[in-house]
């Protein structure tokens, strides 16, 4: 009997501990896909030449992008506001002659955005946002041809900011793609993965 009635209160401890756990979870699937304490981290890559559009020869820009953003308030009207940081490098060649010229340049910047929360179904997967960012751009540009006379390198670079807007897509709660079109400075396009923790 003695047995029976420690087995039972082991049960009920049990059932006590994980109930919270069920609530949570149950909570989290009906709450936004992205909220207060949310995490994100983007990579990808951008397209479009803003900042070097005077290397008219060079193609479709490639870039790396990488960014990342918490969630810092609650609800604010119909979504949440997150604060992070961005960081962009692009490069493009021109070739004239025997004499290659490259541009180069490297943007730190700080980002925020306001993410629109959707409900029902949709909501749990799709997270669209738009923000600003502000930072500094670090440039190098040089030129490589076959007298060393012409060979020259040099930095310049300055603060920037832009604007984009954005949405996040996750196949499973916490991994997707991402896609922000605007003014981000280095690009005009960017895509890539998403990690949500």
């Amino acid at each position: 009997m003695k047995s029976k009635m420690k087995k039972l209160f082991v049960n009920l401890l049990i059932l006590l501990a994980i109930s919270p756990s069920f609530a949570q979870k149950s909570l989290d699937a009906n709450s936004p896909v992205f909220g207060y304490e949310s995490n994100v981290i983007n990579a990808g890559l951008g397209l479009g030449d803003v900042y070097f559009a005077s290397v008219s020869n060079s193609g479709i820009p490639v870039s790396f992008h990488a960014s990342y953003e918490r969630g810092v308030t609650q609800k604010l009207g119909i979504g949440y506001i997150g604060l992070g940081g961005d960081f962009s490098f692009a490069s493009a060649k021109e070739v004239i002659g025997n004499t290659t010229y490259t541009n180069s340049g490297i943007l730190f910047a700080a980002r925020a955005a306001y993410h629109f929360a959707i409900t029902g179904e949709v909501g749990r997967k799709l997270d669209p946002y738009a923000g600003i960012l502000a930072g500094f751009v670090i440039a190098s540009h040089s030129s490589k041809g076959p007298g060393s006379d012409i060979n020259t390198y040099e930095h310049s670079g300055g603060p920037a900011a832009g604007a984009f807007v954005g949405a996040h897509y996750y196949f499973v709660p916490n991994f997707g793609v991402f896609a922000e079109l605007g003014y981000n400075i280095t690009s005009v396009f960017n895509t890539g993965l998403s990690f949500k923790f």
